[in-house]
């Protein structure tokens, strides 16, 4: 059997109902590079383009995860003369793509270009990080994570407004979850240095002496932290922020408001709960 064609470093590619299933659904089945591509595919930019932003992807690997994508009917390429489709929360029209012939360059033609090139990149960097970005992201497990306790789940929920940490942890004690709250960085340290280590924490990335981000990492780099499953939940995102947190190892992405049942959902997702047991062997 001959293998695929892959598509061409050049394709623009949008993001079907399918796909934005995966990241509006609460629960996602897409892992590392094949989740991050899906969150800059938006319509507009090339392959080529996107690869910037994902500098640890090899041109060849980002061209094959582009084609299991397409093929699971998660993206679609966008025909030549025609828009691409942008959700209502995605207007920003990044930069216009174009392909350049190389032959007929000459050594100032390569400086001008390289200089083109690195001021593009600066530009969608910006827009990354000043454009609004809605999702509900959280990445399936492939078995139930057991309750560190051996009784209901712990939830850690990292956030600095009085009245929303409130009203979350009530929800969470209603749906059976043990809940705990901390509001800045003493507060998660105290909660983190408790035994048994929480079963999930949902952490807010803008908080009053530390970001949510920093926090991320530091659990993900200690030894006995690093497994908690992460819900990243904040108020205002960018798809720099969705991929960011993905890449430092967050099993999920949500943006407020968020309604409480698409929490529930991502809070199943990431710990497995209600996943069919094993058959027996």
């Amino acid at each position: 059997m001959s293998e695929p064609i892959l598509p061409g470093i050049e394709t623009v590619y949008e993001v079907n109902d399918k796909g934005w299933q995966q990241l509006q659904g609460s629960s996602t089945a897409l892992l590392g590079e094949a989740l991050r591509l899906l969150v800059l595919i938006n319509g507009k930019l090339s392959l080529r383009q996107i690869e910037t932003h994902l500098k640890d992807v090899p041109e060849a690997k980002l061209r094959k995860i582009a084609l299991d994508l397409e093929q699971k009917g998660y993206i679609q390429p966008v025909k030549a003369g025609e828009p691409g489709k942008v959700a209502a929360f995605d207007v920003i029209d990044f930069f216009s793509g174009r392909s350049v012939n190389s032959k007929a360059r000459g050594p100032q033609s390569d400086q001008d270009e390289a200089r083109k090139l690195e001021a593009e990149a600066l530009s969608f960097t910006a827009l990354l990080k000043s454009q609004g970005y809605a999702v509900r992201i959280a990445r399936q497990v492939g078995e139930t994570v057991k309750p560190a306790s051996g009784g209901a789940y712990s939830v850690l929920f990292v956030e600095d407004v009085p009245t929303l940490a409130s009203a979350v942890c009530k929800f969470l004690e209603l749906e059976g979850f043990v809940p705990h709250r901390a509001g800045n960085r003493n507060e998660v340290v105290t909660e983190l240095r408790k035994v048994p280590s929480p079963d999930l924490i949902l952490l807010d990335v803008g908080l009053p002496d530390i970001s949510g981000f920093e926090i991320l990492e530091r659990v993900r780099s200690h030894a006995a932290l690093k497994h908690i499953p992460i819900i990243m939940v904040t108020g205002k995102a960018t798809r720099e922020d969705v991929m960011r947190a993905l890449a430092a190892g967050a099993n999920g992405y949500i943006t407020k408001p968020f309604e409480f049942e698409a929490l529930t959902n991502s809070i199943r997702a990431v710990l497995g709960i209600g996943l069919e047991p094993p058959p027996d062997s």
